[in-house]
């Protein structure tokens, strides 16, 4: 959730995990091939549906291509009593499983991940709200306005250990034959990229997640020989709560030497509480 009132954006912990208004937490699916089996939204608590909504395309649209008004997409609101409020956007098509009125019970399926309304990568919005205003569930409805401590998680025990802070994380990265996209990269269009030795390129990409000023990335693409086909390295500039990055060759000869192609990338944060993290995916030519 965005805890910043003006115009930038900042998170419970005041870092940049978040965008500006975003009004609710994004939980994520960083494999798109996982969506086939379906993954289930479940019900934060007993309540009522006041809101249900299926048929939308499961797309992964910009803001160009949602219906002003069906931001959510497939979407459940239940209604908890005492004020309180809940809703799930983003469900995939079809998979809606409660109606208006209905009354359901705390952990019961509502509908599954899905790509639909305004998003560009996989996962469920879970917008909570109190008496009509939005609260953050890492602070609590006692909260002081702004970021930072202060506050009492309304998240279960082990809910709250099973949502780390991602903090310069790794969470993504892949292989494509061509220059990726990011939007494309985050929908999954590259977990099954058809690279063959006779492809015009190489490319290695990644996401990193709660990227700050100062932080290091060092990435290389390593052949079968062990020889370095590309590198870059760089200093990030700004806080973004995902930065994707790219890079790789062009095929100069007939084809790919083959073998097995590794992309490897590190990010360092210095300071109080330095920070190292890694990624490597391979990739084989045959």
């Amino acid at each position: 959730m965005d805890a910043d009132p003006g115009p930038g954006a900042l998170d419970y912990a005041c870092g940049a995990m978040t965008y500006d208004g975003h009004k609710g937490v994004d939980v994520r699916v960083s494999d798109r091939a996982r969506l086939a089996s379906g993954i289930d939204v479940l019900a934060a608590a007993p309540g009522k549906v006041i809101g249900a909504r299926d048929g939308m395309p499961d797309r992964g649209a910009g803001r160009a291509g949602t219906e002003e008004g069906r931001e959510c997409g497939n979407g459940v609101r239940l209604e908890h009593g005492g004020g309180w409020v809940t809703q799930y956007c983003h469900l995939k098509r079809g998979s809606v499983r409660v109606r208006r009125g209905e009354q359901v019970s705390a952990s019961q399926p509502l509908g599954a991940i899905g790509l639909s309304g305004l998003t560009e990568y996989p996962h469920v919005h879970f917008q909570l709200e109190k008496d009509g205003r939005i609260v953050d569930p890492f602070r609590g409805a006692g909260a002081a306005p702004g970021c930072g401590t202060g506050g009492e998680p309304l998240w279960r025990a082990d809910v709250l250990a099973a949502l780390p802070y991602m903090a310069l994380r790794f969470f993504n990265a892949g292989f494509a034959a061509e220059r990726p996209e990011h939007r494309r990269a985050s929908a999954g269009a590259y977990a099954e990229a058809r690279i063959d030795r006779s492809s015009g390129a190489l490319v290695f990409w990644f996401e990193l997640a709660g990227v700050a000023p100062g932080d290091r990335v060092r990435a290389e693409l390593r052949g079968p020989d062990g020889s370095v086909l590309a590198s870059r390295e760089e200093t990030l500039r700004k806080p973004q709560a995902v930065a994707f990055r790219f890079f790789g060759r062009k095929r100069t000869g007939e084809a790919w030497p083959a073998g097995i192609y590794a992309g490897k990338a590190s990010a360092t944060r210095e300071g109080e509480r330095p920070l190292r993290q890694s990624v490597t995916r391979e990739v084989t030519l045959r």
